[in-house]
């Protein structure tokens, strides 16, 4: 751990901790998700819809994790990983979702909110791919491994997002008009490590968050529409 913090001051990567976490709720399939609400196709994915209180809501309740080494919502526990923490942002904004990281992957797409414009809206869920090896095969081959809340979106492009690290729920940096760069000329932060380095890893594995992005799930705005068609 000391080894791997100690490369990462040195190449100027803040290092949010070594990311083995990964919602393992009760699986549900997209197919079984659509007909419990009883239509048989997704909807042509679609840029976020209104619903901005509601997004603003789910930042500032993943914004008081921050710190914690337990997650709670009114009395309630929730599972210490990634998407046990969007799931309880969302519960603490009153719009409840729940899954793995790959369910609300998969649930974004099914209700049409799912995007990859390079600046998301605050509220926002990212998704990634292969932050860390988890079936240990040596390949870069697993999909939605990780999830995060975006808190604030900067004038450069600069996403902040709060997500479970093995150092606790932490801040995370991802800059996707440079994916490429750790920090600014300045030394300012644009994309923080995501996948630790490992003497294994094959060749082309990439670390920094904005490497490792899929997209953003704008879950928040999932419970509105319900609501509006009720």
């Amino acid at each position: 751990m000391w080894i791997l913090f100690a490369l990462g001051c040195a190449s100027g990567l803040r290092f949010p901790g070594p990311l083995d976490h990964l919602g393992r709720g009760a699986e549900e399939t997209v197919a079984q998700y659509l007909a419990r609400q009883g239509r048989s196709e997704r909807p042509t994915p679609e840029a976020p819809r209104s619903g901005p209180e509601a997004a603003r809501r789910v930042a500032a309740a993943a914004q008081t994790f921050v710190g914690d080494r337990t997650i709670l919502v009114r009395g309630e526990t929730f599972r210490f990983d990634c998407s046990g923490l969007v799931e309880a942002a969302h519960a603490a904004a009153s719009c409840p979702q729940a899954g793995s990281s790959a369910m609300l992957h998969d649930l974004a797409h099914a209700e049409g909110v799912f995007h990859r414009r390079k600046l998301p809206t605050v509220g926002d869920v990212a998704f990634f791919s292969d932050t860390y090896d988890r079936d240990n095969d040596g390949r870069l081959n697993d999909e939605l491994t990780h999830s995060a809340v975006v808190t604030r979106v900067d004038a450069d492009g600069t996403i902040e997002m709060v997500h479970v690290s093995s150092q606790g729920v932490v801040h995370l940096h991802m800059n996707l008009k440079r994916p490429h760069d750790a920090v600014d000329e300045a030394g300012g932060t644009l994309n923080d490590a995501l996948r630790a380095r490992k003497a294994r890893d094959p060749g082309g594995t990439r670390y920094l968050a904005g490497e490792l992005w899929v997209g953003f799930g704008s879950l928040w705005a999932i419970q509105a529409d319900r609501s509006k068609s009720s």
